[in-house]
């Protein structure tokens, strides 16, 4: 059914309506009636084709807008769910279309319908999802509330050697969820899960590769300072790798049972950057 069958049924719809009924008014309200379901059902099945063209074609409007402009346009949208779903709010970067979301969510089910609404959003072709799912301070709630107890001592100490290394203290914590999300990706399943068998909860709930699609395995360090500039920037590509060498080391300290036995699954380049990272 296309859009100008969906105009002409509307018009039918109300023509019947008139002929089917007196001048009375009840016959009045019966009117105004039919036309209000006729005007519904044009909606609907104009929103349905649209969407289903759209879908069809497997285009995002906007393919010239500038990632400044796409990242306040996310931030705007995510403003009025994140009251919804009482969340914190979401650090949003925007590199080349696709969006990186930072963060952490009380529940997977936040997590998703975040995700979903960013990827909905005109003019985004991606989404990398770093969005961490665990409990949530009620301080930093919407709604506030009572406070829970505040971070480990091995999770202060990897966003403190992010800032010390010169990363601003506004994205220490996303730069570590994403040193860690790349581990989550490069590292296998069973050296991931000895790695954060020794950290503390709020750590290890950090070891989660981003939800992605296309993805490609990082073997030198320059790829992987370009892996993670979404969430070093605005850091320059030299200050990022000085970060992110701060947080490699501050975690062979705290792991010190797993150094050797990660640097052994990263490739050649990666593995010399990992053993020659110092904590800050």
């Amino acid at each position: 059914m296309t859009l100008r069958t969906i105009r002409r049924l509307a018009v039918l719809l109300t023509a019947v309506a008139v002929l089917r009924l007196a001048i009375s008014s009840p016959a009045r309200a019966a009117l105004a009636r039919g036309i209000e379901q006729a005007s519904h059902r044009f909606r609907y099945w104009s929103g349905r084709l649209q969407g289903l063209a759209y879908r069809l074609r497997d285009r995002h409007p906007d393919p010239d807008i500038a990632d400044d402009v796409l990242a306040d346009r996310i931030r705007s949208t995510l403003g009025s769910l994140e009251k919804r779903l009482d969340v914190p709010k979401v650090h949003v970067s925007v590199a080349d279309h696709v969006a990186s979301l930072h963060g952490h969510v009380p529940a997977h089910d936040d997590a998703a319908r975040l995700e979903k609404a960013v990827a909905g959003i005109s003019g985004v072709t991606g989404v990398e999802s770093y969005l961490n799912v665990e409990a949530v301070p009620d301080a930093q709630l919407p709604s506030g509330g009572g406070r829970h107890p505040g971070p480990s001592a091995a999770r202060k100490r990897l966003t403190d050697a992010a800032y010390a290394a010169g990363a601003p203290d506004d994205i220490t914590l996303q730069v570590v969820s994403a040193v860690l999300g790349f581990l989550a990706q490069h590292v296998p399943a069973d050296e991931l899960d000895q790695l954060a068998s020794h950290l503390p909860d709020d750590v290890r709930t950090l070891c989660r590769a981003p939800r992605r699609t296309g993805r490609h395995r990082v073997r030198t360090v320059a790829q992987l300072v370009a892996e993670l500039a979404p969430a070093t920037a605005p850091l320059s590509p030299d200050a990022a790798q000085h970060v992110i060498e701060a947080v490699f080391g501050t975690l062979r300290d705290l792991v010190p049972e797993e150094d050797h036995d990660v640097a052994a699954t990263l490739p050649d380049e990666l593995r010399e950057y990992w053993l020659a990272s110092m904590p800050h």
